[in-house]
């Protein structure tokens, strides 16, 4: 089963000969790609990267499996270290329904005979750039069709943390798909594609695509925020001589480890216009929405611990007045006003009191920390969290043995790694309620391990009280506290 390129329809049945044309692209498949208007060349970064850019693979950092249930399409990749990502889609292998049955009722529909293939692909990172290629074998939608072999090639380019440039080669000498009598069922011709993504602003990505060999171009507007992201895009198409246009919308849910991703198709010539998608990841580095950021140094244990989270205790002063005796007051030195660290707390709503203690725990202010699982800077951030948050950080070999250079690594810029790290810490306060007990919590040990309303895991919960205790101990201790002010406001002006 295959989208339109064009002239090019939906197959969703056992199709005759007369009803294919002998030169085509080869259909694209993948929920997600389709619904950013085929605007996935320069952003592919999941086990579907290789139908649309095989370098995307090199983007991940843990094994991933996406079954399309709309296509009956199985992707799954897995990074090995240093070596390099390898992926593997198989499509339509199934000659029956694949899904539910086919009845009024089901929006998605079932497919039956489509375009089968087979893709084995690699892909790996050098710097700032990212190679990848595939290889394998297609065939027609025909009992009687043989499997002819295919080769893609495709890069991807990250200008800067705002700007990425990707480039796609398929079917590099042509496909030819022949019968056992050796008739040419069809032929798919070698297209070349080249996409970009920007990001103006930290929750809007605009995806582009031009296909230069079959003359046509999508483009994509995204909205993320946090796990849950919306698009919609428009798609023309130029290579019939009559030029046609069609838009999609597209909705993907990434957390927990898992994704979830559905696309509505505006097309007048499709019988099922509803796409549906899931995946997992496994193994490895964890995601960003499931990603521990462990202390750097143990947490100590308190003689007396919860079960549960204590509900009332939380942080954000949009819901504190300020006379909320919980906040104890920060009597300014002459020049606290132009202190750094005091814009900063501002900045992301933070007490002074809580974002120092958060710091201590975890780097005790050593802004060149790294722990023994490779988190970094004051804030202790994960590479694949950091670069979620706008920092751009290496893929490193050995994430024990870092770049300590700001520039090529901005976890160990202090102001930058506190700025990501507060954002992110913000994130989780939302997430969870304005709970700061789970909020802290999740932090430490990641929010894939830790429920909308708990209970937290013990070492989460140690890693809280820990925080808890030091931010109490700056409320109660003046002294102290403007010591470690003092001490960070250091780190930040070095």
């Amino acid at each position: 089963m295959g989208v339109p390129s064009g002239k090019h329809i939906f197959s969703d049945s056992v199709n005759s000969p007369h009803e294919i044309g002998t030169h085509q692209p080869r259909p694209a498949i993948g929920t997600r790609g389709i619904g950013l208007s085929h605007a996935f060349i320069s952003n592919a970064d999941d086990a579907t990267s290789p139908l649309w850019n095989p370098a995307g693979l090199a983007s991940l950092e843990r094994g991933n499996l996406i079954y399309d249930f709309s296509q009956g399409a199985v992707s799954l990749a897995y990074p090995i270290n240093s070596i390099g990502t390898f992926g593997v889609n198989i499509l339509d292998l199934n000659a029956s329904d694949r899904f539910l049955t086919n009845h009024t009722s089901n929006p998605i529909g079932t497919f039956e005979y489509g375009y089968n293939q087979a893709l084995l692909s690699y892909a790996k990172r050098f710097g700032s750039v990212q190679f990848g290629a595939s290889t394998g074998y297609s065939r027609a939608p025909y009992t009687n069709s043989l499997w002819a072999p295919n080769y893609d090639v495709g890069a991807l380019l990250a200008l800067s943390r705002h700007a990425t440039v990707g480039m796609q080669f398929r079917d590099i000498s042509g496909v030819t798909i022949q019968d056992r009598n050796g008739i040419i069922l069809n032929t798919f011709e070698p297209q070349f594609a080249l996409g970009t993504t920007l990001i103006p602003y930290q929750f809007i990505r605009w995806h582009t695509c031009f296909n230069v060999t079959s003359p046509g171009f999508g483009t994509s507007l995204e909205v993320v925020s946090g796990p849950l992201s919306a698009n919609v895009g428009s798609l023309f198409s130029f290579d019939t001589g009559t030029p046609t246009h069609s838009w999609s919308l597209g909705i993907a849910f990434k957390n927990w480890g898992k994704q979830t991703y559905y696309t509505f198709l505006n097309q007048d010539n499709l019988r099922y216009k509803h796409l549906l998608a899931i995946g997992f990841t496994f193994g490895g580095a964890k995601q960003m929405s499931s990603e521990p950021i462990p202390s750097s140094t143990p947490a100590s244990v308190s003689s007396q611990t919860q079960d549960k989270p204590d509900p009332k205790d939380t942080e954000s002063p949009l819901s504190r007045k300020p006379d909320d005796p919980k906040l104890k007051k920060i009597e300014p030195t002459p020049d606290s006003s132009k202190k750094k660290s005091i814009h900063i707390a501002k900045k992301h709503n933070i007490s002074i009191e809580l974002m120092l203690a958060i710091i201590y725990v975890e780097s005790k202010f050593n802004p060149v920390a790294v722990s023994k699982t490779g988190a970094g800077g004051l804030m202790q951030m994960v590479p694949g969290t950091a670069r979620e948050y706008g920092l751009k950080v290496p893929r490193y070999s050995n994430k024990l043995k870092p770049n300590f250079d700001r520039k090529v690594d901005e976890r160990f810029d202090a102001e930058k790694n506190l700025n990501a790290g507060l954002v992110y810490f913000n994130y989780l306060l939302e997430k969870y309620l304005n709970n700061l007990t789970l909020a802290l919590g999740a932090y430490n040990v990641g929010p894939g391990r830790v429920k909308i309303r708990g209970p937290l895991p013990s070492r989460g919960r140690k890693y809280a009280e820990n925080v808890l205790n030091r931010r109490n101990l700056y409320r109660n201790d003046p002294k102290l506290l403007e010591t470690d002010l003092k001490r960070l406001e250091i780190i930040l002006n070095n």
